[in-house]
């Protein structure tokens, strides 16, 4: 039967619990508004040039989520098979009215945060809540620190908007608001593929709270009533692969790639026990979130080999008891089961367990899934305190603290997001053993002409995954850039040019191998690999710069001169291109009035 709803709520109390819940998130989020963009915000946001123009707009409705996002090792777009474009439309929306600045950004996220959390509220009553039980469910899930990657990273405003898609749909479709689920099912797609099991979350609240399987009720009936009732998120769901197909080309993402996710280069078995592993982690982090981490790539969760893997075993005993109590709830009230099974179903796509992802584990992965643990801890408040005054007085001042706890950690977390630097830094006091967290700080510090700490961490990078070298040029040219600076010559001339046979089509590696030949004394090498960078990349001043500086060291002054004006022709600041253009003007003979050096003309 349909659950006995709790008495109705009345526009006051609606009023002051969502006043609450504001100020709930808040507090727990307010620092975050200071800081930067970090990680995937620069490239994704800061570098995407297709935000950046009006008339670029429809591009992002078909464009891979990464399009504007320019690849540091060819220039050219990266596609990586994800398809949001609603979520690239909010950052053209965010740089239409505030630009690059960081705070507009971020305020978005968490006002979609917040809306999340009244969908948790929501969702809680429509479950039959009552409503101290359904805001103990949403104050838990606005504060709890699992979620600061999702919220305090701009990017992750993906999971917020899918799982604002997800929820609102879930919740007018218990309410027979079909058109409108069937709206909010299509913006979740269009946010983040997660919102594909939407359809399945609707089978378990049929099954477990909604009646359509209600004893009495003929198979054939329910069968015809989910037809009719499923057909239509069947027909978004097909219109949104279509779309999508449209646009990328493919309905697959290409293979996960090994650095990032790990289990792409393990057999079954221990892919499998891994991957069992971090399900257990994630769990964890919710019962325990005081070590937590923006990245954890290789070799951050060391693979799992043997069942009695400690960290298995932790996991199977979670997972395996969370399943027993879905089975033993089943028979009851089965909510708790209800809770369970949102957990799970929407937690499978990012799992790994079938299907692999482009990452090992993201925190902010388990953003919606963590609503099913927020309800089921509602459910059994509700379940321990219903007719003890005691037990419901005793168990609210406890969930307060606990709350109360969150809070500070979740407060204290967002400072790690402030910018890049501070993200990897925090990152690897807790994976040290992460090998692209190691290669971020070194890039880090190379911009910053520290150049031991960037040897180092480039260095330690190598030496977990001694792979990476071959994989990744923009590693290799920063290391190389730092040997340079430090005065190992033959040691970074080495190691750009592995990196330029490793890609040739990056411009910049072939600036950086002219700059190293020119501090050699290699003029030849030095013009070749300066020519071959503009022939890749012919907006780029640095590369005519370093041609001008060559040509006067050599005496071609009309040659410097050419060289500086195309480069204040891209950059008309560039310091360095000014320097060669007064040189060259100093150094040239007079010249009758009217004609410039360096054209033909003269």
């Amino acid at each position: 039967m349909p659950p006995s709803f709790p008495p109705a709520v009345t526009p006051a109390s609606h009023a002051s619990v969502l006043a609450l819940l504001v100020l709930m998130v808040a507090l727990a989020y307010a620092n975050s508004l200071q800081n930067g963009f970090t990680f995937d915000d620069e490239a994704i946001i800061g570098k995407n040039a297709l935000l950046k123009q009006v008339h670029h707009w429809p591009t992002l409705l078909t464009s891979d989520y990464w399009a504007g996002a320019r690849d540091p090792a060819d220039a050219s777009e990266i596609h990586v098979g994800l398809y949001r474009p609603l979520v690239l439309l909010s950052y053209a929306a965010n740089y239409a009215v505030g630009g690059l600045n960081p705070i507009g950004y971020h305020l978005v996220n968490v006002l979609l945060h917040c809306l999340v959390v009244w969908l948790v509220y929501l969702l809680a009553l429509q479950l039959g809540l009552p409503i101290l039980s359904a805001l103990a469910a949403a104050v838990l899930f606005a504060v709890h620190p699992i979620h600061t990657e999702a919220v305090s990273g701009i990017v992750g405003r993906a999971e917020l908007m899918m799982a604002v898609g997800v929820l609102a749909s879930l919740w007018w479709a218990m309410r027979g608001r079909y058109g409108l689920s069937l709206i909010a099912f299509a913006v979740g797609l269009f946010s983040k593929e997660q919102a594909v099991m939407l359809p399945l979350l609707l089978a378990l609240y049929d099954v477990c709270v909604g009646g359509t399987f209600a004893r009495g009720l003929a198979w054939h009936s329910a069968m015809r009533r989910l037809s009719l009732r499923y057909g239509m998120y069947a027909l978004v769901l097909m219109g949104y692969l279509l779309v999508r197909w449209l646009a990328l080309g493919t309905l697959s993402t290409p293979p996960a790639p090994f650095l990032d996710n790990p289990l792409a280069g393990l057999d079954w078995y221990p892919r499998l026990l891994t991957a069992i592993k971090v399900a257990g982690q994630y769990l964890w982090l919710c019962l325990w979130p005081a070590s937590l981490s923006a990245d954890y790539s290789y070799n951050a969760i060391p693979a799992a080999n043997s069942l009695l893997d400690s960290g298995i075993v932790a996991a199977l005993l979670a997972w395996l008891n969370l399943l027993a109590i879905a089975v033993w709830s089943f028979g009851r009230d089965r909510l708790a089961c209800f809770c369970i099974g949102f957990l799970m179903v929407t937690f499978f796509p990012a799992s790994n367990l079938i299907i692999l992802i482009g990452t090992i584990m993201g925190e902010r992965l388990f953003y919606l899934p963590s609503v099913g643990l927020c309800l089921l801890l509602a459910v059994g408040y509700e379940s321990f305190a219903r007719g003890n005054r005691t037990a419901r007085t005793g168990g609210l001042i406890l969930f307060s603290l606990l709350c109360l706890a969150l809070l500070a950690r979740t407060v204290a977390r967002n400072e790690d997001w402030a910018d890049t630097e501070q993200m990897a830094r925090s990152a690897v006091r807790v994976v040290p053993n992460d090998a692209k967290v190691h290669s971020i700080l070194g890039r880090l510090a190379k911009d910053k002409g520290n150049w031991d700490e960037a040897i180092g961490h480039f260095q330690t990078a190598l030496s977990i995954y001694p792979e990476y070298s071959r994989i990744d040029v923009t590693l290799n040219s920063n290391l190389g850039i730092s040997l340079i600076e430090k005065g190992l010559m033959a040691e970074g001339i080495e190691v750009l040019e592995r990196a330029a046979n490793i890609d040739p089509r990056w411009s910049l590696l072939h600036y950086n191998l002219g700059f190293a030949y020119a501090r050699q004394g290699w003029d030849r090498e030095a013009e070749v690999s300066y020519r071959q960078a503009l022939s890749l990349n012919d907006e780029d001043p640095k590369a005519y710069t370093g041609l001008g500086f060559l040509f006067l060291k050599q005496g071609r002054y009309a040659e410097a001169l050419a060289s500086a004006e195309a480069a204040l022709k891209r950059d008309p600041q560039y310091r360095e291109a000014l320097f060669v253009r007064a040189r060259a003007l100093e150094a040239l003979p007079p010249h009758p009035p009217g004609c410039m050096p360096g054209f033909v003309k003269c």
